[in-house]
């Protein structure tokens, strides 16, 4: 029997950490406030992990090589950002220059970070040996 060492959620949570770091650094750098950063970083990356994730499970229909879909998902993943981020900061800040602001930076940040992970990660998973467990 083998043992699945990685999974889907599990990569979208390693994500969400590094989303999360981007997010609050920006957050609190675009409001001044940490308390009023800290709850947009939060918001906005809870909102765009699901996203992220949706993502995760649909590309598994793609047929291309492994290379464009990260590339499609890193681009989709990064639209969906900007929707999000822009309607996130205006809720909370009530400025469009600080939500469009906030809407552009955070997402490129992060639709280059999901790049470079979603290559590490899969390069990872092709050096990692199976487990097997006796039946």
């Amino acid at each position: 029997m083998r043992l699945r060492t990685e999974s889907t959620l599990h990569k979208t949570l390693s994500f969400a950490v590094i989303h999360l770091a981007i997010a609050v650094t920006l957050g609190w750098l675009f409001t001044g406030g940490f308390i009023l950063g800290g709850l947009l970083a939060l918001i906005e990356p809870a909102a765009n992990t699901a996203v992220s994730h949706g993502l995760e499970l649909l590309s598994r229909r793609w047929g291309a090589d492994a290379r464009r879909r990260a590339v499609l998902k890193s681009a989709l993943l990064t639209v969906s950002h900007f929707l999000v981020a822009i309607g996130v900061g205006f809720a909370l800040t009530g400025s469009w220059t600080a939500a469009g602001a906030y809407a552009v930076l955070e997402p490129l940040a992060n639709g280059v970070a999901h790049y470079f992970f979603d290559r590490w990660w899969n390069r990872g998973r092709r050096a990692a040996p199976q487990v097997l467990l006796p039946a």
